[in-house]
Order: structure tokens, then C-alpha cells, then sequence
């Protein structure tokens, strides 16, 4: 899904079925019927787009209606060409769908070519007929607004808080993020968890994540994770490097809220700006209260002043601490 809801209550996990080989990955968000809809049209679109042009290492696209247990959306499936000679293709199916206020998505790879057509019954599809409640009984309108997730979700700050032209991070080019990628730790470390996901940029770039844990020792290993994710630190292309000496790691506190913060400066390489090289200051917390966990990450020019740059980041954070309640 290339634009999933965010600073909405959302929840991530891998399900094993004996049905297929691979493991089912499943996402589902509470938001309005309204974006749940306008989600699914989306999907939708993209893979039509993807039917007519498929990309250089998929082809054969199949396209179906899904319409189940009270979920309406749509189910794609395309065959991957990269496979190795003689061995059957890899083929990679997701369902999109949604009812009323629930939105989901549910994906696998199969070996079998037997897979791609979708107007069988599939072990993901049994997933949404687990989940939603009654068909018979009216869709979710949303999520209670008394749940500990929407309470939060309403708390966090206007995107304007942190500063000019601030919009959804789906508006922006990926490289707005400084930091080496990370796709690893989102897939991997928040499995399983209730979570809130927000991501901004415009003058400065914000990153949010809210985890709902079982127990405070998971809690605890949530938060450590953030900050020790790979060494990115060495981590440096052509275009961007870490300013030696710059990076630190200590304990920190905001009120109920109790971690580390983290900082960092890196050196951005941009040939179409004088100088051809500008400083971006990383800072980022990863702390909880209980059995709640939150991660944010501010990006911003550091410009002539680096050590003014990572102070201005470590106070718009600990406002938006500030203002998010300290339940669990």
C-alpha cells in the first residue's frame, strides 16, 4: 500500500497458515470510513497502473474484486520474473479492503503458480473473516474515542507545531530522511504491537511512532531497539556523511517519560545549492511510562550553528512529550 493512514490506531503482525508457504503479513487501521474508501480506490488504482505497466521484475498482474464478510475492496497478484531457471516463479498476492471505519492489508508470496488466480479461496482472505466483528450488524464507524490509542492519536500536535509547510511524509521524496535507511527496524521491531505511525516534513522532518506493549519488559525492548538499529552511523554514500564527533547518546527525561536522546549531524551533499554541501541535525528520543513506548525523531538544517540546530530539535520533542498522556 503506497499511502496508508497515519497518526491513526494501527496494528502490524506475521500469521503462519498451514494453506500457504509463506507467512501472511497483516496491517489494519482504525480511521474513518471516509479514508478507509479513499484507500482502497487508491490501491486499486496502483494496481491497475501496475496491470497495464508492470515493472521490470513482475509481470502477468491480476486484478479481482474482493467482497467477504462485510469487506469490500480489491485482491492483485503478480508473477516476479526474477526467479531462478527451471524453478517455479515467485508470486506475490495482496488484498486491500475495508469496512466501514477498519481498513486492511494482507499480503504472501507463494511459489505456486496455482496462486495467481484470484478467484480462489485464499488462506489471507479467512483473515478478514476473523476480524470486523458481524457482517450482519453495521460496519465500524471508527475507533472509541475512549480507547487509549485514540486518545493519544488526538494528542499529538498540529503538523504546523513543528514548523512551515509541514504535510503527510507520503507528499515528499523519500530522501527527506537523512538518516540511512531503516526499513529493517519498522518491518521487524513494532510486529505484533498497537501503534500510531505519523510522518511530516516541510521545514524540518518529524518522525512519530506509539507502541501499546503487552508488559513492561517489552516495552523496554522497544525502546531500546530505535537507537541501536544497525550501526548507520557508518553508514555513508557519496551524498551524505556523519560529522565525526557529533554523535551522542544519553539518558533523558520529560516529565512521566523516561529513555535516551539521541544526536547526531550529518554532512548532505546537493549540488544544486551554494555551498554544495549543507549540515541536517538528527535528534531522537525513545522513551515510555509503563508499557507505553514512544519514538521521535526530528530533522532540521543545522545551518552555521549545529549546537543551536539540536537544541531547537530536542525542544520541539519534549513538547510534543508534553502533551501525550502517560498511560499504561
Amino acid at each position: 500500500m503506497r499511502c496508508p493512514p497515519e497518526g491513526v490506531p494501527a496494528y502490524t503482525g506475521r500469521i503462519r497458515a498451514p494453506e500457504v508457504s509463506s507467512a501472511l503479513d497483516v496491517r489494519f487501521w482504525i480511521t474513518s470510513p471516509g479514508q478507509a474508501s479513499r484507500v482502497v480506490r487508491e490501491a486499486r488504482r496502483g494496481a491497475e497502473d501496475c496491470a497495464r505497466q508492470p515493472r521490470s521484475h513482475y509481470s502477468g498482474s491480476d486484478l479481482a474484486d474482493f467482497d467477504r464478510w462485510g469487506w469490500h475492496g480489491v485482491q492483485a497478484a503478480a508473477k516476479e520474473e526474477e526467479f531462478i531457471k527451471d524453478s517455479d516463479p515467485d508470486i506475490m498476492s495482496t488484498i486491500v479492503a475495508a469496512r466501514g471505519g477498519l481498513l486492511a492489508e494482507v499480503s504472501w508470496r507463494a511459489m505456486d503458480p496455482r496462486a495467481l488466480p484470484l478467484s480462489q479461496e485464499t488462506a489471507a482472505a479467512s483473515v478478514l473473516a476473523a476480524v470486523g466483528g458481524d457482517p450482519g450488524s453495521p460496519a465500524p464507524a471508527g475507533a472509541s474515542p475512549r480507547s487509549a490509542l485514540s486518545v493519544m492519536a488526538a494528542a499529538l500536535p498540529a503538523p504546523s507545531t513543528y514548523g512551515k509547510n509541514m504535510k503527510s511524509w507520503q507528499t515528499f521524496d523519500p530522501e527527506q530522511d537523512t538518516v540511512c535507511p531503516s526499513a529493517g527496524f519498522d518491518q521487524n521491531v513494532y510486529g505484533g504491537a498497537p501503534t500510531i505511525r505519523r510522518r511530516l516534513a516541510g521545514e524540518v522532518s518529524i518522525r512519530t511512532d506509539v507502541l501499546l506493549l503487552p508488559d513492561e519488559q517489552a516495552a523496554e525492548q522497544a525502546r531500546t531497539r530505535p537507537l541501536s538499529w544497525g550501526d548507520w552511523v557508518n553508514c555513508e554514500t557519496e551524498d551524505k556523511s556523519h560529522v565525526r564527533g557529533s554523535h551522542l547518546v544519553r539518558p533523558f527525561t520529560a516529565g512521566p517519560w523516561t529513555g535516551e536522546i539521541e544526536t547526531f549531524v550529518i554532512r548532505r551533499r546537493d549540488p544544486s545549492s551554494r555551498p554544495a554541501h549543507h549540515l541536517v541535525a538528527n535528534v531522537s528520543v525513545a522513551v515510555r511510562h509503563g508499557t507505553t513506548m514512544v519514538y521521535l525523531r526530528w530533522q532540521g538544517p543545522a545551518g552555521t550553528d549545529r549546537t543551536a540546530a539540536l537544541r531547537r530539535g530536542r525542544a520541539a520533542l519534549t513538547r510534543t512529550l508534553a502533551l501525550l498522556p502517560a498511560a499504561g
